[in-house]
This record gives C-alpha cells, sequence and structure tokens, in this order.
C-alpha cells in the first residue's frame, strides 16, 4: 500500500484517510496476507511492515522549490526506481501527484482508492493516470465515485470503508455530555456552525481534533469558546472513541461533501447516534434517526433531532455499524485485488 513520503500512520491520526489505511493494512494482514506500507512512520503495534524513502542528503531547494516539495519529490523519484515485482498487488492511497507519476515506470496494474473530493489539481493528475495506465480505481462512497466519473477514464468501483470493531473499548454505560465534534479544526469543517447551534440550544459541545488552520483557530473559534463550548485537543484513537462514546450525540458540519466521513461510522460504533449537514454524511451512513441530516439555519428542526437523537439506545447505533466491519472492506478488496491480477 502506498500513501506518501510525508504521511505519518502514527496517532493521533491526521484524518480518516490514515486510520483507515492503518485499519484496512492490519485486516488483511489479519486475512492471511503480507502487506507493506509505503509512508513516514507508523506506530509500532501495527501488523504490517512499513517502507521509507530516504531524504538527499543534499539540498534539493532552488529558485522555485522549497527544500520541503524538492525533498518530497526527491523522495518519489525514489519510487519509481523502486522495484515492485515482489508485491502481487500495489494499492494506492496517496494525495501526492508525484507518486503517480514515478509509478508509471513500474508498468504495472495498480489499485486506486479515491478518498478525496474533486480538485483542480487532482482532477489533473488521475485524468492522466487513468488515461495512460489500466489502474483500477475505486471510491469510498456511491457519491464520490459520480464526483469523480467524467475525469477518469475507466469504471469506478464504489467500496466503502471500514473500521476494526475488535479492537473498540467498550460503549460508557453512561452519557456524560451533551455534543461532540469531532475532525480537523478548520474552515471547510465548519466547527463555527456547531458552536453557533450548541449556545442556541443551550447545551454542551467539546470539539475535538487537529488544528490544521492556527488562524482560524485563533480568530473564529477561540474567541467562542466557554464554559459550555470547550476545546478537547487531538487525541488518540482509543480516548477518542471513548469521548465519543459518552456523548449524547455527534455533531458534525462540513461545508464540503464529505467522501466517506469515517467519524459518523465511529461513532454508531461507540453507540452514539449523529446528527450532521447533508454534505457530512454520504446516503451509505444515511440511517435516521440514527443518523440525521438537519439544515443547520433551522433551530426548530436542530432541537428535535437531538431530543430524538438522546433518546435512541446504544445498542441501535451499534448494530447499524456491524455492517462495515473492516473484515467485510477486507473481502471486498481481495476480490479486486484478484479481478486486477489476471
Amino acid at each position: 500500500m502506498v500513501t506518501s513520503p510525508i504521511v505519518s500512520l502514527r496517532e493521533p491520526f491526521k484524518g480518516g484517510t490514515e486510520s483507515f489505511v492503518v485499519s484496512l493494512a492490519n485486516g488483511m494482514a489479519d486475512a492471511g496476507h503480507q502487506v507493506d506500507v509505503l509512508c513516514k512512520d507508523a506506530d509500532e503495534d501495527n501488523k504490517f511492515n512499513t517502507l521509507h524513502l530516504q531524504e538527499s542528503a543534499f539540498r534539493m531547494t532552488d529558485a522555485i522549490t522549497s527544500e520541503t516539495e524538492g525533498q518530497k519529490l526527491y523522495q518519489a523519484a525514489q519510487f519509481g526506481l523502486f522495484n515492485a515485482d515482489d508485491y502481487d498487488v500495489i494499492h494506492f492511497h496517496s494525495y501526492y501527484h508525484a507518486m503517480f507519476e514515478f509509478a508509471y515506470f513500474h508498468q504495472r496494474r495498480n489499485i486506486v482508492t479515491l478518498h478525496s473530493p474533486l480538485s483542480e489539481r487532482l482532477a489533473l493528475t488521475h485524468k492522466l493516470n487513468s488515461m495512460r495506465s489500466d489502474d483500477r480505481y475505486v471510491a469510498v462512497s456511491q457519491r464520490l465515485a459520480d464526483e469523480w466519473c467524467s475525469t477518469i477514464s475507466t469504471p469506478i468501483d464504489v467500496v466503502q470503508n471500514g473500521i476494526d470493531l475488535s479492537r473498540l473499548p467498550p460503549a460508557a454505560p453512561n452519557k456524560q455530555s451533551d455534543l461532540v465534534w469531532v475532525g480537523r479544526l478548520c474552515k471547510e469543517k465548519n466547527p463555527e456552525a456547531a458552536i453557533r447551534a450548541a449556545k442556541q440550544l443551550n447545551i454542551s459541545l467539546i470539539l475535538y481534533g487537529p488544528i490544521s488552520d492556527e488562524t482560524h483557530f485563533n480568530n473564529d473559534i477561540a474567541p467562542l469558546l466557554d464554559a459550555k463550548i470547550k476545546y478537547g485537543g487531538h487525541l488518540p484513537q482509543q480516548v477518542l472513541y471513548e469521548r465519543i462514546s459518552e456523548a449524547r450525540a455527534l455533531f458534525i458540519t462540513s461545508l464540503w461533501k464529505e467522501p466517506f466521513g469515517l467519524v459518523t461510522l465511529e461513532s454508531l460504533a461507540m453507540g452514539t447516534p449523529v446528527i450532521g449537514t447533508t454534505q457530512a454524511i454520504p446516503s451509505e451512513l444515511r440511517v435516521p434517526p440514527l443518523t440525521q441530516t438537519i439544515d443547520l439555519d433551522d433551530v426548530e428542526s436542530l432541537l428535535s433531532a437531538y431530543r430524538e437523537a438522546v433518546s435512541i439506545s446504544a445498542s441501535r447505533c451499534q448494530k447499524a455499524a456491524r455492517q462495515f466491519d473492516i473484515s467485510n472492506t477486507v473481502k471486498a478488496y481481495e476480490r479486486i485485488y484478484e479481478q486486477a491480477k489476471t
């Protein structure tokens, strides 16, 4: 599996893609496969091996290229010289365009999972890659496949993300907080909307996740924090699961269309219902009343959704999450791997 030379798979994870790659790689190892993951680093307790691309000992900067970008490009170039013959399958989870450009030298068919909405840069990367290769493309939700279908020159399979339910801590016996919000703290994830809603409903809210836009956090979020609205930090996965489990509902307010929204699934698996925007929750995860989509500007609908959420049992949420166990995702990818080899 290929991420990028600068991607860390250590907890606390930067985002859902990193968390999923770890779960899938461990799931493949549990199914009897030998799995190597190309990344910057990973926690030591995983069941897969890690591969690292070394930086150059020489300076890689010039008049138009920063040292960081130059080193990353140097590492990607090493991937072009990588001996891929020992692998039955190479599976990409990378956002970095140069990894695909240099993979062309391997002259083999790869699996590419799309984890991100369409952007101008990524569209150019994958349009070129799909035209000059016979790589097989997979999207993590149907709406992501629909978004990409006019760019990719071949059919796109859909395989929903999964989580390792066996590694989850027990669900909390009692709910100790009102709302939690989980995600990168940035404008696209729209944490201010969650804060405004909590204040309107006069209930508590705790925000969890990495501060990916410090200016936005300091200027727009920090001034809104008070005794009821708090920032809980960027937590390791197991601790975050516990905090989600202790909440009456998860609130997600993304402005962009979440490709899958792994946190919705994780919340259900921890026995906590989800309230969110239509952008935050794809159709595969819309299971009312366990997951409810709302209009953030409609206070009455917000209040109604919250009242319904607090009446839902943890067992109902967990039952809905079971169909997304990582073992099912592993089997789906195994079928695609076999087809790609023929």
